[in-house]
């Protein structure tokens, strides 16, 4: 059996990584064909878990000749319960994403699901000028070894007039693991701050991430301050009997904090920690939040 093996994004060793993977499965080959590939007939469970890994990929078809006449019979003999696709370009051709996935979900008639048992990986490639793909079948387990069921909290975050991208990025991390959407608040035209932010916040999905700009406030608007006379524990028994509803947990930039308008519009107000002069950022002021009501 042949895996792509997709790697995580921090410094490591490949040589090292193959000899740690040949320690588990001693009859492990590798090469390279736009990733790593590893050929065993061990059981890749072995080798899920290692940190170096962030996805095993079973191959399924190795690089063929694209005949769309044909590509619907790789799916015939399928017996998938539900089924994800995603698709990747390594050369540009003129075939569309969306052509792709309707090709496939036609074949396998429907079970198209965004949390599936099992994910279609497609690539595609051009060698000498012809276009080729191979495909993966890739249960679930594989393509996300840790995923998370996560907390769905009746918050939405509001950061208003940002200045610096890496404000942004800390927003941008913080609520894609905490599930939660972002409302981003601006006076100024910020797209070009906002797009620099996502590229550098790596490693975030977002067609799965709620992401709104200028949106108007609905439900319990909270802001934080050192100068607000109610404290956390009185956030914390706020949030309990009021967690049931949508609330705004709303936050100004880190050089001058919310303007007097959005300010004005509060409904309630807390201070975070002990601390009476220097207030926390405003991103480790939301991560502190968290952690007092996740």
């Amino acid at each position: 059996m042949k895996y792509l093996l997709t790697l995580n994004k921090f410094e490591l060793n490949k040589e090292v990584l193959k000899n740690k993977i040949k320690a588990r499965l001693n009859d492990a080959k590798f090469y390279e064909d736009n990733g790593l590939i590893l050929e065993t007939n061990k059981n890749a469970n072995e080798i899920l878990y290692f940190e170096e890994i962030e996805k095993l990929s079973p191959l399924y078809k190795d690089w063929q000749k694209i005949d769309f006449d044909k590509f619907k019979n790789n799916f015939t003999n399928l017996n998938i319960k539900s089924h994800f696709v995603k698709v990747r370009f390594l050369s540009k051709i003129p075939i569309s994403t969306k052509s792709i996935i309707k090709k496939v979900n036609s074949a396998l008639k429907g079970n198209y699901s965004e949390n599936p048992e099992t994910y279609i990986y497609i690539e595609f490639i051009k060698k000498k000028n012809i276009p080729y793909y191979r495909m993966f079948i890739i249960p679930n387990k594989y393509w996300e070894k840790f995923k998370m069921q996560k907390n769905k909290l009746n918050l939405e975050i509001v950061l208003e007039n940002p200045e610096d991208k890496e404000e942004i990025k800390d927003f941008l991390r913080l609520c894609y693991i905490f599930n939660l959407p972002l409302n981003i608040l601006s006076n100024k035209n910020i797209t070009n701050l906002i797009n620099k932010a996502k590229q550098e916040a790596k490693g975030i999905p977002y067609e799965n991430f709620t992401l709104n700009i200028n949106k108007k406030l609905e439900g319990i608007k909270i802001g934080f301050s050192i100068n607000s006379k109610l404290d956390e524990k009185d956030f914390k028994e706020f949030y309990n009997k009021n967690k049931n509803n949508k609330i705004n947990l709303v936050f100004g930039n880190e050089k001058f904090g919310l303007t007097q308008e959005l300010r004005d519009k509060l409904d309630h107000s807390f201070r975070l920690t002990k601390e009476t002069k220097k207030p926390l950022r405003a991103s480790h002021a939301l991560a502190y939040i968290l952690g007092l009501i996740s």
